[in-house]
This record gives C-alpha cells, sequence and structure tokens, in this order.
C-alpha cells in the first residue's frame, strides 16, 4: 500500500508516479520551507522600516538627558547631559572588529548633574598597535557635557555573563566578551548602581576613537539572506521530489498499468 503509486502522469518517454509516503512528506514540508521564507521577508521589512525611524531619530536635534528618559520610547534618542566622569572606571572589551582589524571598545561612567543614576559610556572604538598589546592608550575622560544617543540592551547573554574573567592592567579592567549585564554588574562591584542603559557618544573627528554604530544588530540584508536559503531549499525540495519519482519507462512496461 505504502509504495503504491498514488498515480502515473507520462512524461515524454519518463512516467511521474509518486508513493504515498513521499508525497505526505513533500506537502507537509513545502509550505513550511516557503512560510519561513516568507516571514523572513517580512522580517527584512520590519528592519527597513526600523532603520528608516532610528535614521530620523538619530538626526534630530539632542535633548537633554531627563527628558529623553522621560520618553515612551527612549532607545536610539540623542541626549545632551551636564556632569562629569567618574575617574576610577575604565572598562575595556578586547576581540572588537571595525572594518577587519582588531580593537577594544572603551566604556567609562558618567554621573549626571542632580543626583542621577551613573550610566555606562560607550566612548568608542581603539585599534589594537600589535598583538602584544593588552591594553591600549586610552585618551583621558575629560569633559563637563556629554552628547551621545541611549542604547537600552535588546537582552542579556547568559554564556557570556557566565564565562566573563575580567583582568586588571593599571587601573583598567579588560574582558575578552561581554554584555551589557556584564558590564552593569561590573561596576555595581565597583560600588556603582549604574542605569539601565548606555550612552553611545556622539561621533567627532577630532577624537582618537571610531564611533560607528549599528543601528540595529540584524540589518535587512541578514533576512533576506535566510529567506533566500529557505526559498532554495523549497526549490531543492520540489527538485529533489520530482526527480525521485520520475522513473524511466521500460520497453515491458504499460503507463496505464
Amino acid at each position: 500500500m505504502w509504495q503504491k503509486p498514488l498515480f502515473h502522469l507520462s512524461i515524454g518517454r519518463r512516467v511521474f508516479k509518486p508513493s504515498l509516503i513521499p508525497t505526505l512528506g513533500f506537502i507537509l514540508l513545502l509550505p513550511v520551507l516557503l512560510r519561513l521564507g516568507v516571514w523572513q521577508l517580512d522580517r527584512a521589512e520590519e528592519k527597513r522600516q526600523l532603520n528608516s525611524a532610528l535614521e530620523l531619530k538619530s538626526k534630530q536635534a539632542p535633548v537633554p538627558l531627563d527628558e529623553a528618559i522621560a520618553l515612551k520610547t527612549p532607545d536610539m534618542t540623542r541626549i545632551i547631559s551636564d556632569g562629569t566622569p567618574v575617574s576610577d572606571v575604565t572598562l575595556v572589551i578586547d576581540n572588537q572588529t571595525r572594518d577587519g582589524r582588531l580593537g577594544y571598545e572603551i566604556y567609562g561612567l558618567w554621573q549626571p548633574s542632580g543626583g542621577q543614576q551613573p550610566i555606562l559610556v560607550s566612548r568608542g572604538w581603539l585599534p589594537r598597535k600589535d598583538f602584544y598589546e593588552k591594553v591600549p592608550e586610552i585618551p583621558a575622560f575629560e569633559t563637563q557635557q556629554l552628547e551621545g544617543s541611549l542604547y537600552f540592551s535588546k537582552g542579556a547573554n547568559a554564556v557570556v555573563a557566565s564565562n566573563a574573567v575580567w583582568q586588571e592592567y593599571d587601573g583598567v579592567w579588560l574582558l575578552g566578551q561581554f554584555d551589557f549585564q556584564t558590564l552593569a554588574e561590573k561596576v555595581e562591584k565597583m560600588g556603582y548602581d549604574s542605569a539601565p542603559f548606555i550612552i553611545r557618544m556622539q561621533p567627532d573627528t577630532q577624537s582618537k576613537f571610531v564611533r560607528q554604530w549599528a543601528l540595529v544588530a540584524s540589518p535587512p540584508e541578514k533576512h533576506i539572506a535566510y529567506a533566500i536559503q529557505w526559498f532554495a531549499m523549497a526549490f531543492a525540495l520540489v527538485m529533489l521530489f520530482i526527480i525521485l519519482n520520475l522513473k524511466r519507462v521500460k520497453h515491458n512496461e504499460s503507463t496505464n498499468s
């Protein structure tokens, strides 16, 4: 029963005669693959719309920090804040790449005026000079007014947090990989209860730091690539189903049997 062809369809010198089990598998799997491809296209469109909204937001004039925090969606809002850097907190994240070069992302701690919580600040990226360099030469964090964009974590990475190993070099703390929860936990151990977001400093052509912030972690092009993969798998499934069930007609075999 299971091996008996459901039907016969003559195609030139071949006959297409699929049996029940392969046909059921094909019918069940093909819509799943197509739906996954369409879903990735929908995700790509969502990311395009999000990118457009964030680009528009990034071009708006900065607002005072307290006003930005009070917004319904403060993420990525440009801010300006008066205050002072916390001099004894410098965190260095190793193994960060920019344009194919290896380097570090440097974090400081900012104390806003008015008694607000201190805020972790990404000062930007510095290149690694050579293989033997442990920590880079870090310009002093000296400013009384900070301009940048708010960034809220999109979720903690439990694997990274559980494997975080800090190393100290002359008062600078170095970590190989991180998430923002790991940074917050570190500054908490140093005696500072930081805010649940960070500030990414505004790009400055006069600064030694490179500040190129991705608007979204996963760009639309990535989802389009995933969609192509799912559609390619669906196409391969169709071709495989046809090839495996397309048989050459033998001279002594009738296609009407």
